[in-house]
C-alpha cells in the first residue's frame, strides 16, 4: 500500500514494448536497477509499468536492443499537475485544505479518559472543562503535569495521573485507589479525643489508647466522646503524678437505626415499542450541528438514538467532525397496573437494594423491621432497619487548661 501511495506521488507510466530481442531487453533493465511492475504479455512485445524517472534511462537499453516504446497510460501527481495546471481555483482548494490541516493539528479534537472505574469520564471531562480545558483548545495552552497535579488533588482516590498530548488527542491515563482510605486525623500523632459520628448503642468496643469515657451497652450521642486522649500517669503510692496526652485509638462498633420509607403508585404508564423507525443523517462540525430532516416528526410518542463515528486521519490525528445516524423508535403509552403480588415483589426489590447499598458501606445487618402495606391506590414500604458499623473520628484534644504535673512534695 505504502510503495502504491509513494509510486503515484512520484508519477508512473504503462508502456507497450515491441522488441526482437525482448530478453535482453529486460536483463538490461534488471542489471542496471529499473524497476518494472506489471508485465503481461501482448503480441509480440509486452506490456509493464516503469516509475516516470526510470522511463527517461530508458533510451541506451533502447537504442542497444532496438527496442520501441508505447506509453499507454499516465498515472500519479506529476500528471494530475500537468493537466489540471489552468485550474488556479483546484490549486488554491488544495493549498486551504493543507493549510486547515495544519492548523487543525495545533489544537486537541479529542479527550481520551482510560483506567477510571469509581468517576466516570463525563465527570473527568467536567472537571477539566472548568479548568478551561476543553476540545478545540491550543496544545500550547496546555500543561499535561498541571492537568495530571489538578486531577490528583481534585479525586482523592486517583493514586496516579498521567497526561500526555498524542498527535490531535489528549490522553489521560488513570489509577484509582481500589481500597477505602482510612480516615486520618487532623493533625497525625497530635493528642485528639475520638468522638461518635452517629447515634445509636456501643455493642463492640476495644480501646489501644486513651481513656475509655463510654462501655458496651451505652447509647451514644453524635458528637460525644468515645475515648479520651488523656492517660493517667499513677507513681508507686497511687497517686497521679500528671495526665500524658495521646491521640486517642480504638475501634468502636455501634448499632445505628435507619429509617426506611418509600411508595409507589399501584398504576404506572408503561411504553410498548411498535417497531417503526425513522432514520436520519447528522454531519456535526464541532458545535455546529446538521441533520437530513427530523426522524419522529411523524411519531407522537418517540426515543431517539444517535450513533456517531469521529472523523480521524491517522489513529491520532482526530478532526473536529463526526457522523451518524440518528434513528427515532416509536412507541405508545398504555396504563398498567400492578397486582398486589407485583407490587409486593417490586418493593421487596427497592427494600434489598437498600441493604446492597448498607453492605456496600461496610454496615452488618442486624434487623430489617421493614414491613409492606398495599391499599387500592398505592404500596408503602417502611420501618427500620439496624446496622453494626464502625463509628468514631478523632478531634483535637479539647480541654479548657493544659494539665500541670504534680509532684509527691506538693
Amino acid at each position: 500500500m505504502i510503495d502504491q501511495i509513494i509510486r503515484y506521488i512520484r508519477g508512473y507510466v504503462r508502456i507497450r514494448v515491441s522488441s526482437p530481442e525482448m530478453e535482453r531487453f529486460l536483463n538490461l533493465c534488471a542489471n542496471n536497477g529499473l524497476l518494472l511492475y506489471r508485465i503481461e504479455d501482448f503480441g509480440g512485445g509486452c506490456e509493464l509499468e516503469i516509475g516516470l524517472s526510470d522511463l527517461f534511462r530508458l533510451q541506451p537499453i533502447c537504442r542497444k536492443t532496438h527496442t520501441r516504446i508505447h506509453i499507454v497510460l499516465k498515472k500519479g501527481l506529476p500528471f494530475f499537475f500537468h493537466r489540471n495546471r489552468k485550474r488556479r481555483a483546484l490549486f488554491a482548494g488544495i493549498l486551504i485544505c493543507f493549510g486547515l490541516l495544519g492548523l487543525l493539528s495545533t489544537r486537541i479534537w479529542n479527550i481520551h479518559v482510560d483506567g477510571n472505574h469509581s468517576y466516570s469520564t463525563q465527570a473527568i471531562l467536567q472537571y477539566l472543562e472548568s479548568q478551561e480545558v476543553r476540545h478545540g483548545i491550543a496544545k500550547k495552552d496546555l500543561s499535561c503535569v498541571k492537568i495530571a497535579a489538578g486531577i490528583r488533588e481534585h479525586f482523592p482516590d486517583m493514586i496516579w495521573v498521567a497526561a500526555k498530548i498524542s498527535g490531535t488527542r489528549l490522553v489521560i491515563s488513570v489509577q484509582e485507589n481500589m481500597d477505602p482510605i482510612p480516615e486520618k486525623a487532623s493533625d497525625a500523632g497530635a493528642p485528639s479525643d475520638l468522638v461518635a459520628t452517629k447515634d445509636g448503642e456501643i455493642l463492640r468496643m476495644v480501646t489501644r489508647q486513651g481513656i475509655p469515657q463510654a462501655q458496651v451497652g451505652d447509647q451514644c450521642e453524635k458528637g460525644q466522646i468515645l475515648i479520651r486522649g488523656l492517660v493517667d500517669i499513677i507513681n508507686d503510692n497511687g497517686e497521679l503524678v500528671r495526665q500524658a496526652q495521646v491521640p486517642a485509638d480504638g475501634d468502636v462498633y455501634i448499632k445505628t437505626a435507619y429509617p426506611y420509607y418509600k411508595e409507589f403508585p399501584l398504576t404506572y404508564e408503561k411504553r410498548i415499542y411498535t417497531g417503526r423507525t425513522r432514520k436520519s443523517f447528522v454531519l456535526q462540525i464541532h458545535s455546529l450541528e446538521l441533520q437530513a430532516g427530523l426522524p419522529g416528526r411523524s411519531f407522537t410518542h418517540y426515543d431517539r438514538v444517535g450513533r456517531f463515528k469521529d472523523v480521524k486521519l491517522t489513529e491520532n490525528f482526530y478532526l473536529p467532525i463526526s457522523y451518524g445516524t440518528d434513528i427515532a423508535h416509536e412507541y405508545r403509552i398504555v396504563e398498567k397496573r400492578y397486582t398486589e403480588e407485583e407490587a409486593r415483589a417490586l418493593a421487596r426489590e427497592q427494600i434489598l437494594a437498600f441493604l446492597d447499598e448498607m453492605m456496600e458501606k461496610k454496615v452488618e445487618i442486624l434487623e430489617n423491621n421493614v414491613t409492606i402495606e398495599v391499599t387500592q391506590t398505592k404500596c408503602m414500604s417502611k420501618g427500620t432497619v439496624y446496622g453494626l458499623e464502625k463509628n468514631g473520628r478523632s478531634v483535637p484534644l479539647s480541654f479548657s487548661e493544659q494539665p500541670t504535673e504534680r509532684t509527691t512534695d506538693e
